[in-house]
C-alpha cells in the first residue's frame, strides 16, 4: 500500500454516483462523479486544490516537527490535525474559492474528521486501486452537484505514513504510558493506530468553489 504516484485511470471519468442518507429524514441525492486531472476544464480547480494543499501540508509538516522536538510525541498529539481555518463570505481566508480543508480516513482518530459520503467515494477508490496492485494518481478531483446550494469541486491528496508518525499511529502497545493516556483521554474512539512506514494514512480533501 505504497504506490502513489500514476495518472489517473481514464475509467474515473466515466463514474456517475448518486448518493442518500437512509433514515426517516432522507437527505436529498447527490450527484458526484471523478473528472481526469489532466482535463484542461478543471486546470484552475486543481490549481486552487495544490496550493491550498502545500500550504497547508507544509504547515503541518513544520508545527509537528517543531512540536516533536520541543516536547516529543505527546507535545506533537495537539497539532497533529489540520486546525480550524477562518472563514471570510464563505471562503477559507488567503485562499480564494477554497470553502474547506478535511483530513479524512477509513481509521480517523478525531470523529470530526469521518468522511461524508462523497469523501468515501474518493477513499473507495484509493482502497481499489492498491487492492488490485495499481498506483495510486498523486491527486483526485471529483465533481460534486447536490441536490441544492451549489455544484462544487473536490481535490484529494493521498498522504501516506511518515517515520515520524508512527510514535502517534504505530503499535500502541510500543507507546509510553503517558503518551497512550493523552491519546486516550483525547480521542477515546481513536481507531488510526497500527500503521508502519509508508502505509496509505488517508485523504487531505480541499473543497472548491464553482465558478
Amino acid at each position: 500500500m505504497k504506490r502513489f504516484l500514476a495518472t489517473l485511470p481514464s475509467l474515473l471519468a466515466t463514474f456517475v454516483f448518486v448518493l442518500s442518507a437512509q433514515g426517516a429524514d432522507e437527505s436529498p441525492a447527490v450527484k458526484a462523479h471523478f473528472v481526469d486531472r489532466n482535463d484542461p476544464a478543471v486546470k484552475d480547480v486543481l490549481r486552487y486544490g495544490i496550493n491550498a494543499i502545500n500550504r497547508v501540508g507544509v504547515s503541518l509538516v513544520r508545527e509537528v516537527n517543531t512540536a516533536m522536538a520541543q516536547g516529543g510525541p505527546e507535545g506533537a498529539v495537539d497539532v497533529c490535525h489540520l486546525k480550524g481555518l477562518p472563514l471570510v463570505n464563505g471562503l477559507v481566508a488567503g485562499m480564494p474559492r477554497i470553502t474547506a480543508l478535511k483530513r479524512t480516513s477509513f481509521k480517523v482518530r478525531n470523529p470530526a474528521n469521518r468522511p461524508d459520503e462523497v469523501d468515501q467515494l474518493a477513499l473507495d477508490q484509493v482502497k481499489y486501486l492498491l487492492d488490485h496492485g495499481d498506483e495510486v494518481p498523486p491527486l483526485l478531483v471529483q465533481r460534486v452537484e447536490p441536490a441544492a446550494g451549489n455544484p462544487e469541486w473536490r481535490v484529494y491528496k493521498p498522504v501516506a505514513v511518515m517515520p515520524q508518525c508512527l510514535a502517534c499511529h504505530g503499535d500502541p502497545a510500543g507507546q509510553p504510558a503517558g503518551l497512550r493516556a493523552k491519546l486516550t483521554e483525547l480521542y477515546p474512539e481513536d481507531q488510526a493506530v497500527g500503521y508502519n512506514t509508508g502505509d496509505w494514512r488517508g485523504l487531505i480533501r480541499v473543497t472548491v468553489a464553482d465558478e
